[in-house]
């Protein structure tokens, strides 16, 4: 697992830190040593299940290294509905897979919102198509091709993609302007970028995505296979 966590910190370190302010930071689950954090985080940790518990504080860890990463005040990193509420001066998103855990933070003056997104070890199945994809994204020339050797990869791509798009669209739009992942809506635009299932489009094409109710609320997003997964990000379209 210290490879997994390697690379998840050099991929996102290649692509999206340094000048713009954002950190990546990876912590497994298995390494916590104790509860650790704030008094606030560690409260509401006790009030969680047990596994739930572990997944908290271990994102709550990644968090304030990628604050420390990207020299941010640190501070305690609660709740603010489903989406982690870090100190007023960042912007935070946490995800969790295979005993992972994943922190990007940035400065709320330069990310109005941020998304991440890992998945280790799989994802949903294609009969579960249905419930990230729309009709038109599984149709034939969509985003899927059901029919390729690879197109449980694909998903699993695609899946993270939306996953992490979903987080950084749910702060800028209200509830019922993004229901579920099959609200979120991917567009092209020019350039030499991957697209959202991780591979190339013809052209070279990066994608936006937005929500289906509110297609001028973008986002970009980017996504990179790892040797045991797919990493995904979100960022504000400048």
């Amino acid at each position: 697992m210290e490879d997994v966590v390697g690379r998840l910190i050099a991929e996102i370190g290649q692509n999206s830190s340094g000048a713009d302010g954002l950190r990546l930071a990876a912590v497994r689950i298995a390494d916590l040593d104790g509860p650790g954090g704030y008094e606030e985080e560690r409260r509401l940790a006790a009030t969680l299940p047990a596994r739930r518990r572990a997944e908290f504080l271990a994102g709550r860890a990644a968090a304030h290294r990628a604050l420390a990463g990207a020299g941010l005040d640190d501070g305690p990193v609660l709740f603010e509905g489903r989406r982690p509420r870090p100190p007023a001066a960042a912007r935070v998103s946490i995800s969790h897979s295979g005993g992972v855990a994943v922190a990007l933070a940035g400065p709320a003056d330069r990310y109005r919102t941020l998304g991440v997104d890992v998945e280790l070890g799989g994802g949903p199945p294609l009969a579960a198509a249905h419930l990230v994809l729309g009709p038109a994204e599984r149709a034939g020339g969509g985003l899927l091709d059901t029919g390729a050797p690879d197109a449980a990869e694909q998903l699993v791509a695609l899946f993270s993609a939306k996953e992490a798009a979903f987080k950084a669209l749910g702060p800028l739009v209200a509830p019922d302007e993004l229901p579920g992942l099959r609200a979120v809506v991917f567009t092209p635009e020019p350039g030499p970028r991957a697209r959202p299932d991780g591979g190339r489009c013809a052209g070279g094409s990066a994608w936006l995505a937005a929500p289906e109710a509110r297609p001028d609320v973008r986002v970009r997003v980017t996504v990179r296979r790892l040797a045991a997964g797919v990493l995904s990000w979100a960022l504000p379209v400048d």
